[in-house]
């Protein structure tokens, strides 16, 4: 995506910025893990689709949120 398909931001921040909280985060999670800290990694957990359609993974459980509210949309 080139500048002129984006809106500038200016209170976004720069990569630069990013960059040194990237770099800050890594040493501190190295840190963590070099007192003996364990982190838990979760990988994706991807959805079974044999058995639910498109439209139902979508709107997930907008069914049973409708009941709760006693049928009120």
């Amino acid at each position: 995506m080139t500048s002129i398909h984006a809106q500038t931001v200016f209170d976004a921040a720069t990569a630069r910025q990013k960059a040194a909280e990237a770099e800050q985060l890594a040493a501190d999670v190295a840190e963590f893990e070099r007192k003996g800290g364990k982190i838990q990694r979760l990988g994706n957990t991807p959805i079974d689709r044999a058995g639910i359609s498109r439209r139902q993974v979508v709107e997930g459980g907008a069914e049973r949120r409708k009941a709760a509210k006693g049928g009120k949309a």
